[in-house]
């Protein structure tokens, strides 16, 4: 059997954790926890569960045997903690997005020290971030991975850029780019033979590169890959000058 999360992925049904969550319910109650019933519920979902169900069909499953049952106290506990938790799932977003607005110094507007979240194009892009990660957690990572990074096992560095596969803080060898040329886009560019052409050629290739990626770059030798392109201009003046 399966289970058709909020966000449309389906995962194996687990009946305990039903259980789980009438026993959670049972905790805010004055009889406390009756292990018995939870159980039993859980058990007679499952068996009227064929195929595949919604969590919204199972909560309200879960609801009414507990209306039906001796435990209504623990079906109204159940319904509060629903209701809270739908309330959470939305009051957390707009409590971000509102930080973003009124520039809040915090770590979700300065998280990334590259971008400045007080500028229009800073604003726009957190929210682009911030309306990103719960896709990520929602729909892209596994229930394992999820598990690992709510409880601090894991960080996963730049989530939000996590659905585009691309690569993140590189050095790129510009002189293999200057000795072999370099396509972009739908132009290209030929190896270069002056050193203005050689710094020209860098500073295309980087912007370039930052279109395809995203985090910082570096040329970790700049003066070193350029240093032939200065001997051959060099050489090209004087032989000008010969003539």
């Amino acid at each position: 059997m399966n289970v058709i999360k909020r966000d449309g992925r389906l995962i194996k049904f687990d009946k305990s954790k039903i259980s789980d969550a009438i026993l959670k319910a049972m905790n805010h109650t004055v009889m406390g926890q009756d292990i018995g019933i939870a159980k039993q519920i859980a058990q007679e979902i499952t068996d009227e569960t064929k195929e595949t169900i919604s969590v919204e069909d199972i909560q309200d499953l879960v609801e009414k045997k507990l209306m039906a049952s001796q435990r209504k106290d623990v079906a109204k506990e159940y319904i509060i903690f629903r209701n809270k938790r739908n309330i959470a799932r939305g009051r957390k977003q707009y409590d971000i997005y509102m930080d973003i607005v009124n520039a809040v110094p915090n770590d979700v507007t300065r998280e990334n020290a590259n971008m400045n979240a007080d500028t229009p194009a800073g604003m726009m892009m957190k929210f682009a971030s911030e309306s990103t990660k719960p896709f990520v957690d929602d729909c892209l990572l596994s229930e394992q991975s999820k598990y690992y990074v709510e409880n601090n096992y894991i960080h996963v560095h730049d989530k939000d850029y996590y659905p585009t596969k691309s690569l993140t803080c590189l050095q790129h060898p510009l002189d293999y780019i200057l000795i072999n040329g370099f396509r972009a886009g739908h132009g290209s560019s030929r190896p270069a033979k002056r050193i203005e052409t050689a710094s020209i050629i860098g500073c295309i290739s980087m912007e370039q590169i930052q279109n395809e990626m995203h985090g910082g770059q570096s040329i970790p030798a700049f003066d070193f890959y350029l240093s032939p392109y200065v001997k051959l201009t060099y050489k090209e003046e004087v032989r000008k000058k010969q003539m």
